[in-house]
């Protein structure tokens, strides 16, 4: 799948839209087997589905995957680990890679798959659907036409997402379920370069295609915290039509779980999710480069539930809003994670920003070897609030709702 420019990312919304019913679940990568609530959530939601007493059926697609085969059976093992019937899990014979490890099955046969009776038959029996993790191109590659029309077996997964059964997906997997895709991209370069670019020595420039268009309420990104990508979050949301500019930035071993009928969404797992605002931002990319202005972010975590339509947050019952002190520390934070501990976003927000009264804007640069970068601004709102407690796991997990947020382009100069 070639990456797409800029200026006819508006036409992806044209695409076939997800009907707003089922449920999705998106896991922002790097799903521990024993993350039980993520697991937990994907099996009840297809069992939900069907009538009482009944067993759920489940379909893993592991398109994404270089090892498709083995990708399929370590997932399926997770499934029957919590009880799930061998005989009720089938695999999606689609790929478009064989791994040479699996001598006993020539995963390049399943190229055809998205076309092939027997594999739309599957889709149309499932009441749970599982998109495994890899590269996000490989399932655009085998799920749509050379001409980007849906095969007959997406075709079925979208008949099904409309009659109320679950699809979830990790990493790949998660990247697909918006109509707009990211294929690629480090945040800084996503940042200071033109979409598209070609990449350097200093990272990936931001790519982007089509997904699937399960997710209708924004653009999603994985490895969130791990990969540092709100900048390339915020650079991919701009592209898309003023009125459709929110993102989903979603930490790993996390997931985000939608109710499409209700739209309303719930974050499950050890990390956040990152919810970024930028319909009534000011944007400019000329050059190349992002320059925005008043987009707003809320950080949410394990129990948060953020309406989809409005998207205003209803913090998880544990949580108690956080007390702002009267007084601000001031704090040069360099070398983070080297010469001083490494600091959670949402963290830094409640205890510099949200967290003291007399603060009202705080910032960082952020720059390549040349000197070229941005500057990230956070500020409060009249509406800005941070709630924070202890999960039933006993982690300290924290919420932060709108909070201003900016890119400005910076040169700087180290010097001895």
């Amino acid at each position: 799948m070639r990456p797409l420019p800029g200026l006819i990312l508006a036409a992806l919304i044209a695409g076939p839209a997800a009907a707003q019913s089922g449920k999705l679940v998106i896991v922002g990568g790097a799903l521990s087997p024993d993350n039980d609530a993520i697991h937990a959530a994907f099996i009840d939601a297809a069992t939900a589905h069907v009538a009482p007493g009944a067993a759920p059926r489940f379909l893993i697609i592991p398109a994404a995957s270089g090892a498709p085969a083995d990708s399929a059976r370590a997932f399926a093992e997770q499934l029957q680990r919590r009880g799930v019937a061998a005989g009720q899990i089938a695999v999606a014979r689609v790929a478009v890679r064989d791994d040479p490890d699996t001598a006993e099955v020539d995963e390049s046969r399943w190229a055809s798959g998205g076309s092939a009776p027997a594999e739309v038959a599957k889709a149309e029996q499932a009441d749970g659907v599982w998109f495994v993790g890899g590269d996000q191109a490989r399932i655009g590659a085998t799920l749509k036409t050379a001409k980007g029309e849906d095969t007959p077996l997406l075709t079925a997964l979208r008949a099904r997402l409309a009659q109320g059964v679950v699809i979830g997906g990790t990493s790949a997997g998660a990247a697909i379920m918006s109509e707009a895709m990211i294929l690629q991209g480090d945040s800084l370069p996503a940042l200071l370069r033109p979409l598209g670019a070609p990449d350097t020595e200093d990272g990936e420039s931001l790519a982007m295609a089509r997904g699937l268009g399960f997710f209708t309420s924004g653009l999603v990104d994985q490895h969130f915290d791990r990969r540092a990508r709100l900048g390339r979050l915020a650079r991919a949301v701009a592209t898309l039509p003023a009125s459709q500019r929110v993102g989903f930035g979603i930490d790993e071993n996390t997931a985000l779980v939608i109710d499409l009928a209700r739209l309303s969404a719930r974050v499950i797992g050890a990390g956040g999710v990152t919810v970024l605002d930028e319909r009534s931002a000011r944007i400019d990319v000329e050059g190349g480069g992002l320059r925005l202005q008043q987009a707003r972010l809320h950080l949410i975590s394990g129990g948060d539930v953020v309406d989809l339509a409005t998207l205003s947050v209803t913090p998880a019952s544990y949580k108690e809003p956080l007390k702002p002190s009267m007084s601000a520390r001031a704090r040069l934070r360099v070398a983070e994670g080297l010469a001083v501990p490494a600091q959670r976003l949402d963290t830094w927000l409640a205890e510099d920003l949200v967290g003291v009264s007399v603060s009202t804007r705080i910032g960082r640069p952020s720059f390549l070897p040349n000197g070229s970068g941005v500057s990230l601004g956070f500020g409060r709102t009249s509406s800005s609030a941070a709630y924070q407690g202890r999960d039933a796991e006993g982690r300290d997990r924290e919420t932060i709702v709108d909070v201003a947020f900016d890119v400005s382009p910076v040169h700087v100069v180290v010097r001895p």
